[in-house]
């Protein structure tokens, strides 16, 4: 069992309006070398996760950025272009 199955499967949030919105990571993805991923659904305490093109999960948003970026679509639409992401980068 992983750590992830020991979560519950439900997403965060139903209504969560970042699945599928483009992100560009300030690292490169361990397993495919590409910075190109995707907000995912949440999953139990976590409200999105963020994969990497080739599917490999790369970490969770904080609840902080997950908050500002839902509310910034919810006033201007989603993004035409991927969101830039700085900060942590994803784990070996």
């Amino acid at each position: 069992m992983t750590q992830a199955d020991m979560l519950d499967a439900s997403p965060a949030a139903s209504d969560n309006i970042l699945v599928g919105v483009s992100v560009t990571m300030p690292a490169a993805c361990p397993r495919c070398r590409g910075t190109s991923a995707t907000v995912g659904a949440g999953r139990g305490p976590h409200a999105a996760s963020i994969m990497c093109a080739c599917s490999r999960h790369l970490g969770w948003m904080s609840r902080e950025s997950f908050d500002f970026i839902t509310e910034t679509v919810r006033q201007f639409g989603r993004p035409t272009s991927p969101i830039q992401i700085r900060g942590n980068t994803p784990r070996n």
